[in-house]
């Protein structure tokens, strides 16, 4: 795939962009880039594609995503200067690949209505800043299926206290929807998406695959609030060393356990709440072995907020609406997964008991150590440069906003 050529997207695309939600780069692959790269998917979706229940060519949409980028031919479209370029530009941050995504709808699938893809339970939805990067590798027409947009949708969604130290969102009414508009994209066209934009896919009528990357960039200063896809060392590698930037954690360990930073935010001090093992009677965060859910999963894996919750309820008879991821850490078992959740009404005298306690900043230092995991983690979750907001359960995704 060539990728000399990085025309800059200009400051009125870009105040479009804000205004609209969405931008328009023509022709970023050549008709014969889009073909081999569009050969190269539907080779994979033939060999091992989400759902494995189905097989290809029954009529439905196949995705080959995550670290199936380290498959021969498929790395470069997510690090290609012209993308990457546009993306950053939009996010006003440098970025990061949050979901490797291609789509292959085979001819009878019904398509997929209006949404937004804003999702707080998925580690692909929920960071507070980012964007699809869309590339047709087939022309997303009324033979294909178009690909529509509603302009200025994603004004509907509005940060309730901007000053906030985790951001929370108002619920789009979708009663208000801007009528869609078709941008008419062609195979090797970008089309760069704001998180909040609805759009829809109408299904086509031809008798070929609809094909299209849909990769999700947020900015690195946004993590998550799920927490981040884990790439594998085959997925970085699989990226240039230019590239390599794209992805900001990989680990061939799995995500074993997973722990809560509980933040009294009632003091000036804030103060936070750790618990004795019972075994080695070293202090801890709450928490424990991790687990996927059941349901809406699909192949965006990573996210541990359900089992978390369960866990904190277990351990601590308390009930925690929301977190927001911090950082994984490498441990002997495996990768811990750690989120945080802060709130000014918890009744601290009913937590401080069976073993727990809570410490402020300092004296967690002094108990523990600076270097203590545990207080960097505090460092990272009061850092001011970076931008929050509230991850949930799967099993909460029709109450996201509430």
């Amino acid at each position: 795939m060539s990728t000399t050529v990085t025309p800059y997207v200009s400051k009125q695309q870009i105040a479009d962009f804000h205004e609209d939600g969405y931008l328009i780069v023509r022709n970023v692959l050549s008709t014969k880039e889009a073909d081999e790269l569009r050969r190269i998917v539907q080779k994979e979706v033939k060999r091992d594609a989400y759902p494995s229940s189905l097989k290809y060519p029954e009529p439905a949409k196949y995705t080959v995503s995550g670290n199936r980028l380290a498959a021969p031919g498929l790395a470069e479209i997510a690090e290609h200067p012209t993308v990457v370029n546009a993306v950053e530009a939009a996010l006003g941050q440098p970025a990061h690949l949050t979901a490797y995504v291609a789509y292959l709808r085979t001819p009878g699938d019904r398509g997929a209505g209006a949404h937004c893809d804003y999702k707080r339970w998925r580690p692909v939805g929920s960071s507070m800043n980012w964007v699809f990067a869309i590339i047709p590798l087939t022309d997303f027409d009324s033979a294909y299926g178009p690909f529509l947009v509603s302009p200025k949708s994603h004004k509907l969604t509005q940060v309730i206290d901007p000053d906030a130290h985790i951001l929370d969102l108002t619920r789009p009414n979708r009663e208000a929807l801007p009528p869609f508009i078709d941008p008419e994209l062609k195979a090797g066209d970008l089309l760069v998406v704001n998180e909040h934009v609805w759009h829809e896919a109408p299904a086509g009528t031809t008798t070929e695959d609809r094909c299209g990357i849909f990769n999700k960039y947020c900015a690195v200063d946004a993590p998550p609030a799920a927490g981040y896809y884990p790439y594998t060392p085959a997925a970085l590698d699989a990226l240039s060393d230019a590239g390599k930037r794209l992805i900001p954690f990989c680990f061939d360990q799995p995500i074993a356990t997973t722990r809560l930073l509980i933040e009294d935010a009632s003091h000036q001090e804030p103060k936070f709440l750790l618990r004795r093992d019972a075994e080695t009677h070293a202090w801890e965060l709450p928490g424990g072995e991790g687990w996927e859910e059941e349901q809406l999963v699909g192949w965006d894996v990573g996210a541990r907020i359900g089992s978390l919750q369960e866990i904190t309820e277990t351990q601590l008879g308390l009930e925690v609406p929301w977190m927001s991821y911090i950082a994984d850490i490498a441990a002997d078992a495996g990768i811990c997964r750690l989120y945080g959740f802060s709130d000014a009404n918890l009744d601290p005298d009913a937590l401080a008991s069976g073993g727990c306690a809570w410490f402020t900043k300092s004296e967690m230092s002094r108990q523990l150590g600076e270097s203590a995991t545990i207080c960097r983690a505090v460092d990272t979750w009061q850092r001011a440069d970076v931008i929050r907001g509230k991850g949930k359960a799967c099993r909460q995704s029709r109450q996201q906003f509430e």
